[in-house]
């Protein structure tokens, strides 16, 4: 696309590249160049083009350039080019409505004069802006208005076809006849008068306006006439169609003969388009990236673009724009590929020479060096690391279906961390551990095999996984990974040592079998997991990233949350708490808002100061600890930082400014890694021209990330006088009070003084001090020795002229002896003159076979020091490799010290809080709040609420009843994230509170269908039950709202008494809301359960007109059973028509008659056959039922 501004005699560029793409307004697509109307209309200007590009080649150097604009059919055109030829042009600057682009045109051998220079310098900027060839660009425009070129189509006739004109008349050729010419003689006045009139109409070029088509047409590009595009003709590499089983979305099958017509950049172009299909190429020309065709739509409508003029659809940005740009197609769902060039022309050109070239062996080499998605993202030279906390996790998943249940083997990686999880276990019918899991670390990513799931688990992707990427991997073929598979590609690339040097990480050591030394047979258990981690290894692969991820990669075994119970003893009999950490599956996750981004609890606790911090308290509430020990060392971390509010805020305002350490350890892995520096990875010979500034990013990062350590070693000081253990072991360095805070003073201290930091934040280049590396050092040593042999040899020629000598000129014509002019006379023969100076000091220029020397052996000595230096950033990023436990030793003690000071910053801000005391596993576990609120809710506003449940006086069921609206599910919601709270360590917002550890919260709250499952209201509450009953422990929370309402009444009814007795049987801490007042009646003598409500206050309740009925809710939890719901308030809450809430209320008293008319007649025959003893109590029952029934006359 995108080439700098020619300027031609006397003008200079009045639009730039950041110009354009900054102010070019939003296209009008109705005004676009519309493709060639016919062919007959073609074929005649082609074969006018060809008869002026005949006569224009006889009459003009090739090396001269010009504007490549529309040609007429017309002959007189061909004069007029004669002439133009002669003088370069400026781009044509479209107005507002139109397409902008520009062409050049170059003859072949000066292909890719587009910078291909590494570092170019100012005056080559102009060149490295160019386009690679305009030859290529040309062919590429005719090429592609036809899928097959015509036999009669001439490789002079290149030019682009524009018939836009209503008179069929190419617009630019008007300007080219206006365009004046430097007359052959005349006097120098003359010329210089024709060169200014010829800039003053070079500014009012600018302003030339292309006519374009009025009709209101939809454009139609070449690529949308392509016959091997068209969705009824489209096939892959392999030749199948999108209805194939084995069909593969991510190649193209492009036909050879349409490859063969195409221009060698072209032809390269759809080579890696037709491998990489699914991905958007940036391609890089010079010192852009270009997008063409399809990939140009996506720039248009994505990234705000602008059509560039011309046949085909192109557009462009600068390669410093390459961060933001992939960025914004990445979070959109895009997989972008980042195609660079991968040699200079000088290179080509050697290439060329050592082998018998063809033409399409004639274009620079380009390669993909990096494909990113959502689930790929790596911070590498040319992306900044992302201001957002969250992993962006990748998750492979294998399933082996076993009838009723499935068994999972799963991999999740972060790749711009490098962790690896992988395991494998047995799920239920309902996917609840995969579920549990998903809600843990919810992926961008899902990588599965085809074919190869089952329905329930198809299920989950199309409901709880429909927003994410999926790719499809081959379930057949020499691309199938397996178990084995895996473990060879690991034991031959990474770790190749047996025996005693046997290298494998402890969990992947863990999954081979005890039977195979060499490690290359998988265990029984893990087959599936090792299948997944095989998966991920082969997509990073396919995207160019092994070679950056597996280097730096960490592995770790996932267990399921709820896996660690015994495996064949009934839950319910299991006395003693098995667990370290307390489960939280993913409904209780949703249910309870325990994570997410507004109103969570996530999202009230986090005062954390640094990305890491934030990571790691997702985890903790996500997992809540089960270790007492563990929780009292923090709750009293937390109370010391409460009593230390100036250290508490000293330590906050110290973290805030530190950047994300994890991701930024593991870009400087990457900048360190000899596998892609060396010629193992498409980008170490990637020609990339900001280097220089993605070497000063590099060291500027690497320098602030020092800076950050350096800081950080302020911590064991600042908490020297630390009360409590876990300060203590965070904050002090080893040895001093048992703490394990790492000592860095020492490596600090190298990298300070292994370089020059002002110098390399300056020129972006690592000089090292002497003596700290001894290549460099040598390589100065020989520069220093030829700088001294110089000047000796000066010193010597200006005795030999008797005056003085100076040395003139730079880079390859450096050392030359500049002498006077009047002492010149002596040079003899072995002086070659190479110039001479005129004025008043006159002098001549000669070089001697010395000189010549000298500069020789300065240009190797460069040279080698070049090379010693670029290694040298390297190394440097290595050696602070090399240290990675110890860093991460520090990033882990300032991480759990974040989330404690953010804990604090929550307790400092509360108007009530507390330590929660908790206590180890009971007999019978318990819970007593006194006044507790809900975390996430504003406490000036909230009525906080207590409850007793397990205790001596109460029991641990609560049968939970009261109005519609009265604060049931809100108290439920509050007690499990207290909870929650209280086990992660944290200060709670309540006047007290005591219990014992929960193990799990069980939720069954709220009532949705779930329609993409096909899962009515009814079965999505019973699921969510059966869990409950399944894995529910004597030690469990358990949350159920409402249980059967999604039912007939009596069928409802029947559940809920069933389940409500199973817990109360269970022992477990339940709190179970209702509005079937039967089960009151059920239970209201059970020992095992005790009655609540949520207290209210009613006016006029005994009217007959149930719209003058006033509740008011109090929001109390109190003792004993509400006796109705008071559904007619919420009606007239809900604003229903008064007629519609009378006549309702009528039929609830004809419906509640009749209900108690057969519970009268019950109690009648009941009494009249019972005990006469009881025949009294049994009467005096009969008279409230009889009282209530004559209140339901209405």
């Amino acid at each position: 696309m995108s080439k700098k501004l020619n300027t031609s005699a006397g003008g200079t560029p009045t639009n730039t590249l950041f110009n354009y793409f900054a102010k070019s307004p939003a296209i009008d697509k109705k005004k676009l160049t519309p493709s060639i109307a016919n062919e007959a209309q073609k074929e005649n200007l082609q074969i006018g083009k060809s008869k002026e590009i005949k006569k224009e080649t006889e009459s003009k150097p090739a090396a001269k350039r010009k504007l490549a604009v529309s040609e007429s059919p017309a002959d007189e055109d061909s004069d007029i080019e004669d002439k133009i030829g002669k003088r370069k042009r400026k781009r044509i600057v479209v107005p507002e409505s139109e397409s902008d682009e520009e062409y050049e045109s170059k003859s072949e051998t000066d292909f890719s004069e587009d910078g291909s220079d590494y570092e170019p310098n100012e005056k080559d900027a102009a060149a490295s802006e160019e386009s690679e060839s305009g030859e290529e660009e040309k062919e590429e425009s005719e090429t592609e208005e036809e899928p097959t070129p015509k036999k009669h189509r001439k490789k002079s006739a290149k030019n682009h076809i524009n018939n836009n004109n209503n008179n069929n008349e190419p617009a630019s050729k008007k300007a080219k006849l206006d365009e004046p010419v430097l007359a052959a003689g005349g006097t120098f006045l003359e010329k210089l008068q024709q060169l200014q009139s010829n800039a003053k109409k070079d500014a009012a070029y600018d302003d030339i306006v292309t006519v374009t088509s009025n009709l209101d047409e939809p454009v139609v590009w070449p690529h949308q006439k392509l016959e091997f595009l068209q969705p009824d003709k489209i096939k892959d590499k392999a030749g199948r169609r999108p209805d194939h089983p084995d069909y593969d979305k991510s190649t193209l099958h492009v036909p050879e003969k349409f490859l063969n017509g195409l221009s060698p950049g072209v032809r390269q172009w759809w080579i890696l388009k037709s491998d990489n299909f699914d991905c958007v190429l940036f391609f890089k020309v010079g010192k852009f990236y270009e997008l063409y065709h399809g990939d140009a739509d996506v720039g248009v409508n994505e990234l705000g673009f602008t059509y560039m003029r011309g046949e085909f659809a192109h557009s462009g940005f600068p390669e410093i724009s390459f961060d933001k740009m992939s960025s914004i197609l990445i979070d959109r769902g895009y997989k972008v590929a980042r195609v660079e060039q991968t040699e200079t022309p000088d290179m080509m050109t050697e290439r060329c020479k050592r082998i018998k070239p063809t033409k399409f062996d004639k274009v620079v080499a380009r390669e993909i060096c990096q494909i990113t998605d959502r689930g790929t993202q790596v911070f590498g030279s040319q992306c900044a690391i992302r201001p957002n906390h969250q992993p962006n996790y990748m998750l492979a998943l294998v399933e082996h279906d076993e009838g009723s249940n499935s068994k999972y083997g799963i991999c999740f990686i972060d790749t711009s961390i490098g962790d690896f999880h992988v395991g494998e276990f047995k799920d239920d019918k309902s996917c609840s551990r995969l579920l549990t899991l998903l809600s843990h670390h919810m992926p961008v990513l899902l990588l599965h095999e085809k074919s190869a799931l089952s329905l329930r688990t198809q299920q989950i992707l199309r409901t709880v996984l429909g927003g994410i990427l999926k790719e499809q991997l081959p379930s057949s073929g020499a691309q199938l990974c397996s178990a084995e598979k895996t473990l060879k590609l690991l034991a031959e690339r990474y770790y190749a040592g047996t025996g005693a040097e046997d290298n494998w990480p402890l969990v992947l050591r863990s999954m081979q079998s005890d039977t195979d030394h060499l490690g290359l047979t998988p265990a029984d258990p893990f087959k599936l997991a090792l299948k997944a981690l095989g998966q991920c290894i082969h997509y990073i692969a396919k995207c160019k990233l092994e070679p950056k991820v597996l280097p730096m990669a960490r592995y770790q075994l996932y267990v399921p949350p709820d896996e660690q119970q015994a495996e064949n003893i009934p839950s319910a009999v299991i006395a003693t708490l098995r667990r370290s950490h307390m489960v939280l599956d993913a409904t209780t996750l949703s249910n309870l808002r325990i994570i997410g981004e507004e109103h969570s609890l996530m999202s009230t606790l986090d005062h954390c100061c640094t990305k890491f911090g934030k990571r790691l308290l997702h985890h903790w509430l996500c997992a809540p600890s089960c270790d007492l020990s563990v929780i009292r060392e923090r709750q009293e971390a937390i109370g010391e930082l409460l009593r230390r509010p100036d250290e508490l805020q000293e330590l906050r305002a110290l973290l805030a400014p530190m950047p994300d350490f994890e991701r930024h350890l593991a870009q400087i892995h990457l900048f360190g890694n000899k596998r892609i520096s060396q010629a193992d990875h498409p980008d170490s010979r990637a020609i990339l021209f900001e280097e220089k500034l993605y070497n000063k990013q590099k060291l500027r990062s690497f320098m602030a990330i020092l800076k950050g350590f350096e800081t950080l070693m302020k911590l064991p000081s600042m908490f020297r006088g630390s009360e409590t253990s876990l300060l203590k072991r965070l904050t002090q360095l080893p040895g001093e009070e048992g703490g394990s805070f790492p000592d860095l003073s020492k490596q600090l201290k190298f990298f300070e003084n292994a370089f020059d930091h002002d110098a390399a934040d300056k020129t972006g280049v690592v000089a090292p001090q002497p003596g700290i590396d001894a290549d460099y050092d040598e390589v100065q040593e020989r520069i220093a020795d030829i700088e001294q042999r110089l000047k000796t040899y000066l010193i010597e020629q200006e005795r030999h002229f008797g005056c003085r000598v100076i040395y003139f000129g730079s880079d390859k014509k450096r050392y030359q002896l500049e002498v006077p002019e009047t002492h010149a006379h002596k040079a003899n023969k072995s002086y070659a003159l190479e110039g001479q100076v005129k004025g008043k000091k006159p002098a001549r220029r000669y070089t001697t076979a010395e000189t010549k020397a000298l500069l020789k052996d300065m240009q190797q000595a460069e040279d080698a020091r070049n090379i010693v230096l670029k290694d040298l950033a390297r190394r440097l990023f290595e050696k602070f490799s090399n240290h990675y436990e110890q860093w991460k030793q520090c990033i882990d003690c300032v991480s759990t010290l974040d989330v404690l000071a953010s804990l604090a910053e929550y307790a400092r801000q509360q108007l009530v809080i507390c330590v929660p005391e908790l206590a180890s596993a009971q007999a019978q576990p318990f819970i007593e709040l006194e006044e507790g609120y809900h975390p996430c809710v504003n406490a000036s506003t909230y009525i906080p609420n207590g409850l007793q449940l397990g205790t001596a006086s109460e029991a641990p069921l609560s049968l939970l009843t009261g109005p519609n609206m009265g604060g049931k599910s809100t108290l439920m919601r509050q007690v499990g994230l207290l909870v929650i709270m209280a086990q992660i360590g944290a200060h709670i917002p309540a006047a007290s509170c005591r219990l014992s550890l929960v193990d799990r919260i069980f939720t069954r709250l709220g009532a949705q269908d779930d329609i993409l499952a096909g899962h009515s209201t009814f079965l999505v509450e019973l699921n969510e039950t059966s869990l409950i009953l399944k894995h529910a422990t004597s030690h469990s929370l358990v949350l159920l709202d409402e249980l059967g309402r999604g039912t007939a009444t009596y069928d409802g009814t029947a559940i809920a008494a069933s389940v409500v007795n199973f817990l109360a049987n269970l022992k477990c801490r339940t709190l179970f809301s209702t509005h079937y007042h039967n089960l009151i009646d059920f239970f209201h003598a059970d020992k095992r359960i005790t009655l609540g409500h949520m207290a209210c206050m009613v006016e006029n309740e005994d009217n007959t007109d149930p719209t003058q009925e006033t509740v008011t809710f109090l929001y109390k939890y109190t003792a004993g059973a509400c006796p109705k719901s008071y559904g007619f308030n919420a009606a007239k809450l809900a604003g229903m028509p008064q007629g519609i809430i009378k006549r309702a209320y009528e039929l609830s008293k004809k419906v509640e008659a009749i209900a108690l008319q057969r519970k009268i007649t019950a109690k009648i025959v009941a009494a009249s056959s019972g005990d006469v003893d009881k025949k009294q109590m049994k009467l005096n029952n009969l008279k409230d039922l009889l009282q209530q029934l004559r209140m339901c006359h209405v």
